[in-house]
């Protein structure tokens, strides 16, 4: 693993570089063949995480008869040749929601493959999973998400040169407002700061965020990984998510302090404030998350930093969509593919973008909704805590369409 250290994978599981045009992937698989001939499996990880959070995933998959790839994406891990600048003079656009669905066609296309019988996404890997499935339906056959409901692609202003000047204008805003649009984000964040809190993704678009995490010490780091990891998952005692009734600062301040911040403190601080109550400091009843492999978590952050990740929250965040115009090309498409979605019950991600899993369910966004399951005890970190469901949840996803 050129200057790397290997990873304590489970038997069938191995890791590798893949070479593209673009960037150079580091991948984890399971159950590949000289000819290349079980269906693909693309898995693409959340943050803070890394392909290492499907090593429980890909062996089920491949004993299921598929062949089973977790990258390291874009700004993570071990995955090279993205743009490492300082947070000034990053270039943005390399970033974009299309640019990572060009990622994985061009890995894909360098496995030897024409096609994906399925891409799973976690998290913000999730996104990239739905972006895949909009933009290249032909290329993606069916996909799975996890944590993050699709929300459905941009509302573009509409009808706006039939109306005055400033109807059209308002028309415009209405239109394109959006959870985490600009439009959408007007006014919230004063509202927040009243009640003296702050939303996690625009401080993690913020340039101390990256500092506040990455410059503390070995020690500090597993310290505070374990916390996030501990408060995000079903072990937390205060993980009790319910819908909330629409994007305002009263409604999301019912989120934990890990998505709405007391607005004086860094993310390690706020994970600090709620594990001091917490009385086995998160360190019992985690056998989904041991020290050893906490650690390499620990490894890989304390090597490369947490600021190729945060691009990720910068693209979506900065004002006036200047880094998701390409996405606008497919304003009011749905996802037209099989779909399904898996989360745990305790899962705060599945409400945080209000109204955005009954969207997927009713049809209001999926054209070929499937599957839904939402699983009883797990949190945020379903591929890491229960992945027998989710492998089962992709298996039964891909033979029902088949």
């Amino acid at each position: 693993m050129s200057n790397t250290s290997s990873l304590p994978l489970p038997e069938g599981v191995s890791s590798r570089l893949v070479a593209t045009t673009d960037l150079t992937f580091h991948i984890l698989e399971a159950g590949a063949t000289p000819d290349r001939d079980r269906p693909l499996v693309i898995l693409l990880h959340g943050f803070p995480e890394i392909a290492y959070s499907w090593r429980r995933v890909l062996p089920k998959l491949a004993a299921a008869g598929f062949y089973a790839v977790a990258p390291d994406q874009r700004g993570f891990g071990r995955t090279t040749g993205w743009d490492t600048r300082q947070y000034e003079d990053v270039d943005l656009s390399t970033f974009s929601l299309t640019t990572l669905v060009r990622d994985i066609v061009l890995l894909v296309n360098a496995l030897g493959y024409r096609s994906v019988h399925c891409v799973a996404g976690h998290d913000c890997g999730a996104v990239t999973a739905s972006t895949c499935a909009v933009v290249r339906p032909d290329f993606f056959r069916s996909v799975v998400l996890m944590s993050h409901p699709f929300n459905g692609t941009p509302e573009l202003p509409f009808n706006t040169a039939n109306h005055s000047s400033n109807d059209g204008q308002m028309a415009g805003q209405a239109a394109g407002a959006g959870a985490e649009g600009s439009a959408a984000a007007s006014g919230i964040h004063e509202a927040l700061a009243q009640q003296g809190r702050k939303h996690y993704k625009w401080y993690y678009s913020t340039p101390q965020a990256s500092p506040d995490m990455s410059n503390l010490a070995p020690k500090d780091l597993h310290h505070f990984l374990r916390g996030y990891f501990h408060l995000k998952s079903g072990s937390w005692p205060g993980n009790n998510p319910h819908p909330l009734s629409g994007w305002s600062a009263d409604q999301v301040v019912q989120m934990p302090g890990y998505y709405i911040m007391p607005a004086d403190a860094t993310m390690p601080e706020a994970i600090e404030r709620d594990m001091a109550d917490e009385p086995t400091k998160g360190l019992s009843s985690h056998s989904w998350l041991p020290d050893d492999e906490l650690a390499v978590y620990v490894g890989e952050y304390a090597r490369t930093g947490f600021q190729g990740g945060l691009n990720w929250y910068r693209v979506r965040t900065a004002a006036g969509g200047r880094y998701t115009r390409d996405y606008d090309l497919f304003a009011g498409k749905k996802i037209e593919i099989p779909c399904a979605f898996v989360s745990g019950k305790k899962d705060w991600g599945i409400y945080q973008e209000p109204g955005a899993l009954d969207k997927m369910t009713s049809g209001a966004v999926c054209s070929d909704f499937r599957l839904c399951r939402l699983l009883d005890g797990v949190g945020h970190w379903i591929p890491q805590e229960s992945p027998d469901e989710v492998a089962r949840s992709i298996i039964d996803l891909v033979r029902g369409f088949n």
